[in-house]
């Protein structure tokens, strides 16, 4: 059964959510674990493609766009169902909806700052995945 663990930002921003997404995956990906990040569309596949190349100065974090196609890239990105997956891949599911294929995957993330909307819709989402018989996780952030 998948896992689902909710983090929750202090911060009031979606710049603090994907500053923690880019420090979620490179977490993962030093632990040795694939991951794929689900966003809504390209516009925001192109703003995380551009962060994780300047995630930190001594980091590198190998990752592709991908549009339906399959890829070796350890980390990617894309707005449709990867084509193909990793054994023990993370989804770190940054859309506003949750996406019909979370449970291909072993774990899944969702992170949430304070605005008003994201958390209504973050609410939305841990009232589905508990509707799914999976009961979320939740981590406070505090930095």
């Amino acid at each position: 059964m998948s896992r689902v663990t909710f983090y929750l930002l202090q911060q009031q921003s979606a710049q603090a959510v994907k500053k923690f997404a880019c420090r979620l995956t490179d977490k993962a990906w030093r632990s040795g674990m694939p991951v794929h990040i689900h966003t809504d569309n390209d516009i925001q596949c192109e703003t995380l493609d551009r962060l994780l190349w300047e995630w930190r100065e001594d980091s590198f974090l190998p990752h592709q766009i991908i549009h339906n196609e399959t890829t070796v890239a350890p980390i990617t990105l894309g707005y449709e169902p990867p084509k193909s997956l990793h054994d023990n891949t993370l989804l770190i599911n940054l859309s506003g909806q949750i996406p019909n294929f979370y449970k291909n995957f072993v774990r899944t993330c969702e992170i949430v700052d304070q605005s008003p909307g994201p958390v209504e819709v973050l609410r939305e989402k841990f009232r589905t995945y508990v509707m799914d018989g999976i009961q979320p996780e939740t981590h406070q952030i505090r930095d």
